[in-house]
């Protein structure tokens, strides 16, 4: 089966919410501090994906079925020169398939360059998944570094993607 990464439009706005609330619903379990939203219905961002220019929204899919998503801001969102990957997600029942691996490697030969990305620390699967995916597709070893964000410690991580992955 296939692993594809479909732009996604304004109609796809019901499908990215249940998704986003799934999502949401994981992370808090991650939090150290119970902050911020666990539904799309708070979420203060997603509208924007749909608007303002620099936002993309990706659905992954595998043999055919929605089993993920992306957002992703470029440059000109973020106001600075990195891309930043704001949420991913890929479904547990479709995780440890190498859907993950395979999309993620996809946006970036998309979106080559500076990239910035935070995993929340206690979130171990997800930390030792990127840092995998960075061991084999980035330019050179990450610079990582712990930052505090409101809801607790998260990992950051900033690295380059060249346009040969």
């Amino acid at each position: 089966m296939q692993t594809e990464l479909v732009v996604a439009g304004s109609s796809d706005a019901d499908l990215i919410n249940s998704l986003l609330d799934e999502y949401l619903l994981e992370l808090g379990s991650y939090r150290d501090v119970p902050s911020g939203t666990t539904t799309s219905a708070p979420y203060p961002y997603l509208d924007a994906y749909w608007s303002e220019p620099g936002r993309h929204v990706f659905i992954i899919q595998y043999g055919g079925r929605s089993v993920g998503f992306a957002l992703i801001r470029d440059p000109t969102s973020t106001k600075s020169a990195v891309y930043q990957l704001a949420e991913f997600y890929i479904k547990p029942e479709s995780r440890r398939l190498g859907i993950g691996r395979r999309a993620v490697r996809a946006i970036w030969k998309r979106f080559p360059g500076q990239w910035e990305m935070q995993v929340h620390t206690r979130n171990s699967a997800a930390v030792q998944f990127w840092e995998s995916c960075l061991e084999t597709v980035a330019s050179e070893p990450p610079q990582v570094r712990e930052v505090q964000g409101r809801d607790g410690r998260r990992i950051q991580f900033h690295f380059s993607i060249e346009d040969t992955v």
